[in-house]
């Protein structure tokens, strides 16, 4: 059992308006993430600056960004404060493609510090798995740093998982798939248009 926490502090500058609650098929985009995380985590959070904005999630904890920043960082530094377990999964709300599989596989193959996959040449921070012994360093980080989601955990040297690992599960690679302009829905809509319908 492992539990879900979903990033949703995002400032969709280039989408025009509040990308997590734009209707995609049938569902607002947050929605895709958190119902994935629900059918098979025992305890789903979404963690956000403005929560009143989700209180249309059913059975998920609402969490407030504990830092005054607004970035990915922080909301990581949320998800594992308020993690009650040793680990936790984490998203993005902005990710309606998310392969329950791929998220599994993570999750059975993680270690402490933290797990993630290595995609294009590229680690990528999300989804990852994140443990509390992270907590000390991610402080410290979030105090000196610049606070780019990315260089912390190269930064961390944890454990990579390959694009050969992903593609067993996630072939497209869907999971890592994030919205962040109109241009996305659209190809979205246009080729995987069965997967949010």
């Amino acid at each position: 059992m492992i539990e879900g926490f979903v990033l949703a502090g995002g400032q969709s500058r280039r989408f025009g308006e509040d990308k997590l609650l734009y209707v995609l098929g049938k569902k607002r985009l947050i929605e895709y993430p958190v119902d994935v995380l629900k059918s098979f985590c025992h305890r789903v959070c979404v963690v956000a600056k403005d929560m009143e904005k989700f209180a249309f999630l059913d059975n998920v904890e609402l969490l407030q960004d504990i830092l005054d920043k607004q970035s990915a960082l922080s909301g990581l530094y949320t998800a594992i404060k308020n993690a009650k377990g040793e680990r936790c999964l984490v998203v993005a709300g902005d990710m309606p493609l998310l392969e329950k599989n791929l998220l599994k596989r993570l999750v059975e193959s993680s270690e402490k510090k933290l797990t993630l996959f290595r995609i294009g040449g590229r680690l990528q921070p999300m989804p990852g798995v994140y443990y509390k012994d992270l907590l000390t360093e991610l402080e410290e980080y979030l105090k000196v740093s610049d606070e780019r989601f990315v260089n912390f955990v190269e930064s961390m040297r944890g454990k990579e998982l390959t694009e050969e690992l992903a593609r067993e599960v996630d072939p497209e690679l869907l999971s890592f798939f994030n919205v962040n302009t109109k241009e996305d829905v659209e190809f979205i809509l246009k080729n995987y248009g069965g997967k949010v319908f």
